[in-house]
């Protein structure tokens, strides 16, 4: 059972019997909206949905920069400090924030990056266990990183116990609370996990707060026909259910290729600000209905999303090489979510060089300073922008201020 009780500290709080997290979970435990809906699968196909990546495809190391005898933590480390460094962090702060990376990659983290898993890790586009990332908004910057334990030789089911494993460490950190994993932890998890990835973890470090730790859940871990109903419940138990059948009601159901959920993400804080987000990958829409399915978020400007797309990608059509992705945002607060656009930036360039002039014009139409986003891009580039493919996506929201962030694999890892 799980029981929202209300706090004076937060909006709500989980209770979370043992009993009923080991208890199999049957169809009777999903709620009856979207079964029927999410057995409308004849569309999920393989060429639909989030893209593979690298996951099923030898990759070998390669780099300017670092050797093969160089660490998965210590490649990690040089990435954030250099980050750390354009965003203007005090050396104090540096140096906590790598201490911090080398506890959380912990004994995988030591393993020679030279030596690939055999199965590629799906959190970063070059198959690597890490991926960094920068978001700018109101003149605040934002540097986070988001990690797969890549459990050599890297089979799902390996990958998602060590994802368990690791998520129950971190409850031993002061302010990491994982009660709300805890409730939904058994439609997240399978006896033979499928999808590309298990779980991925990430730590966001804001200016002038604490790192901030989160959780990222594969809803199509038991198949892509299951993932709305497994999303739907996860809402259910979280105590979002009004917020999320506002979304599914305006959207019609969520299922099949147009809007699929294809990632959920909690933030593992006891804060009143602590998010639930949705990921929805579109496949053969076009920028104008991506707009409108954002229509109902309670910061969506009109129009922005669907330019955002048409400037970025160069097209309004249908077609993404990667289809583009809605996250929706959900708390205790608000009876309907926010939402972000994360714009595909690669494979659709070609590299790093004709994606970073897209997104620069993009910025400033929109009234931003594209350079933090280009001193952050040289600062952790392993090469020159014209041979390099590190750009996963670009989000945005936008606004009178606008909201943007930009994903970077780490570049050392390239198709054997």
């Amino acid at each position: 059972m799980v029981e929202l009780i209300p706090s004076d500290t937060m909006c709500g709080r989980l209770r979370v019997r043992r009993s009923d997290l080991v208890r199999p979970l049957t169809c009777a435990h999903l709620c009856p909206l979207v079964q029927g809906e999410s057995m409308e699968a004849p569309a999920l196909t393989p060429d639909t949905g989030v893209t593979a990546e690298m996951v099923g495809r030898s990759v070998r190391f390669e780099s300017r920069r670092y050797q093969p005898t160089d660490s998965y933590a210590d490649i990690a480390c040089d990435k954030i400090r250099r980050g750390s460094e354009v965003l203007g962090a005090s050396e104090s702060e540096q140096r906590s924030r790598l201490a911090l990376v080398r506890e959380l990659f912990g004994a995988w983290g030591e393993l020679p990056a030279g030596n690939p898993p055999e199965r590629a890790c799906w959190v970063a586009i070059d198959g690597m266990p890490f991926e960094v990332s920068f978001a700018w908004v109101d003149g605040r910057s934002e540097l986070r990183l988001s990690f797969e334990n890549p459990s050599h030789p890297g089979t799902p089911l390996a990958r998602q116990e060590d994802g368990r494993a690791f998520t129950r460490s971190l409850a031993d950190r002061p302010g990491v609370p994982i009660e709300r994993y805890l409730a939904v932890e058994d439609l997240f998890t399978d006896g033979d996990p499928r999808g590309y990835f298990s779980f991925f973890h990430g730590v966001a470090w804001r200016q002038g707060g604490d790192p901030l730790h989160k959780i990222y859940l594969n809803p199509a871990v038991a198949g892509r026909e299951h993932a709305a109903a497994r999303t739907q419940e996860a809402m259910i138990r979280l105590g979002m259910e009004r917020p999320w059948r506002a979304l599914a009601d305006h959207l019609g159901g969520v299922h099949g290729i147009a809007h699929e959920p294809v990632g959920l993400a909690l933030d593992l804080s006891d804060a009143r600000e602590a998010r639930c987000k949705v990921y929805l990958a579109h496949t053969e829409v076009t920028a104008d209905e991506v707009d409108a399915r954002a229509a109902i978020a309670r910061d969506h400007v009109p129009g922005s999303f669907a330019r955002a797309l048409e400037r970025v990608t160069g097209h309004r059509e249908s077609g993404w090489q990667k289809p583009p992705v809605t996250c929706w945002g959900f708390d205790f607060a608000q009876d309907v979510p926010s939402a972000t656009l994360y714009v595909p930036l690669i494979p659709g360039h070609g590299d790093d060089a004709i994606a970073h002039d897209r997104v620069a014009a993009f910025m400033r139409e929109e009234n931003m300073d594209p350079a933090p986003y280009t001193a952050a891009l040289h600062a952790l580039s392993d090469g020159p922008p014209t041979e390099s493919s590190t750009q996963n996506f670009l989000s945005y929201r936008g606004g009178p201020s606008p909201r943007f962030a930009v994903y970077l694999a780490p570049g050392t890892y390239r198709p054997a």
